[in-house]
């Protein structure tokens, strides 16, 4: 309840802020007077709350809760090994109450979700475009780390009033350790719209590639306002050879800068192999603007007398008449979008 101290005194609960199927989280005062969230691990699924102490719903659910906190502590770990400006910062693991508590930097503003869905604000498309270069070298640093995240989806992306995105929950990150991706020890999600195919598969590989596609499809969602389709739909077509039915990007809206579409739609490839291997791979390429391809042009056709017709067997190549060309009006510049505010 709020006014709840905790550590000895040092964090005073100042309201709920969310829960999830793993935990719950609050806004809680430190000790400086500086605004922090605390998140409390508590599975619902097996456990129960008497005053404040958090206890097993059962004697069948205690190793349960015991697996729920090894992979609480190994979330903070991570996270304190995590140095970027846009993942969210830890500054205390603790047990109290029978749980584990972390204390995580306060980010004001809010997740995509609530962007989008709630219409909290409007992200105009270099805002975006910002937001996925921020995004992109935050998944290079925890993947330098030797991780992959494995949970990249709009609710886990914060983003504050200027418009800075911050991956908040790596809860379901795991090590790769010779270049193979450990068996998590903890919980795992699947999440219909930002997993990749290979998530559904019994034995898919997890490689960087999850995460690349996890936040094509975040950029997406924010882009469209919708969901992308889910990737075990997408695959199922691909395997009965019949087209992706997921619409692409890349010539469908306008207002971005040339190829920035052309990479998201690359980066949420059904096959893995056809993705970013990096994502400083992602990174350069979206800092090299496509080679222009001709404008579109318009054909005039020249008597008929000019056609220069092959005799049987003719082997050069047929100079076809030369056409006219006129290039095709250029399109308005769309107008932009209100700006990201955060209340």
């Amino acid at each position: 309840m709020p006014g709840t101290q905790l550590q000895n005194g040092h964090y005073r609960i100042s309201r709920f802020l969310n829960a999830g199927g793993f935990g719950i989280t609050y806004v809680a005062r430190d000790s400086l007077n500086r605004d922090v969230v605390l998140k409390e691990c508590f599975v619902e699924a097996f456990c129960r709350r008497e005053a404040t102490a958090v206890l097993p719903r059962s004697d069948n659910a205690r190793p349960h809760l015991q697996r729920a906190l090894a992979s609480f502590g190994e979330e903070a770990r991570i996270l304190s090994m995590m140095n970027h400006p846009n993942i969210v910062r830890i500054h205390q693991l603790f047990a109290e109450n029978g749980t584990s508590y972390m204390a995580l930097d306060y980010v004001n503003g809010h997740d995509l979700v609530e962007i989008v869905d709630q219409e909290k604000g409007m992200l105009t498309p270099g805002q975006i475009v910002r937001m996925a270069e921020r995004l992109i070298s935050a998944l290079s640093h925890i993947h330098d780390r030797g991780l992959i995240h494995c949970d990249v989806s709009p609710d886990n992306i914060r983003v504050t009033p200027a418009g800075e995105p911050v991956l908040i929950d790596l809860g379901s990150a795991r090590h790769v350790v010779d270049g193979v991706v450990q068996q998590h020890s903890g919980f795992s999600l699947v999440t219909d719209g930002y997993s990749p195919p290979e998530l559904y598969q019994t034995n898919g590989v997890c490689a960087a590639q999850i995460d690349i596609y996890s936040l094509a499809a975040s950029l997406y969602y924010a882009i469209t306002g919708r969901a992308p389709l889910d990737g075990e739909t997408r695959l199922r077509a691909v395997i009965a050879d019949r087209p992706d039915p997921l619409l692409t990007l890349a010539g469908a809206v306008p207002g971005y800068p040339p190829g920035f579409l052309a990479t998201i739609d690359k980066a949420m490839a059904v096959e893995p192999d056809e993705r970013f291997t990096t994502a400083k791979a992602w990174l350069r390429a979206m800092a090299t603007p496509p080679v222009a391809p001709a404008k579109p042009l318009r054909q005039q056709l020249l008597p008929a007398a000019s056609v220069q017709v092959p005799e049987a067997g003719d082997r050069n190549v047929v100079l076809m008449r030369r056409a006219t060309l006129t290039p095709e009006a250029e399109q308005p510049e769309p107008a932009p979008k209100a700006i990201y505010s955060g209340i």
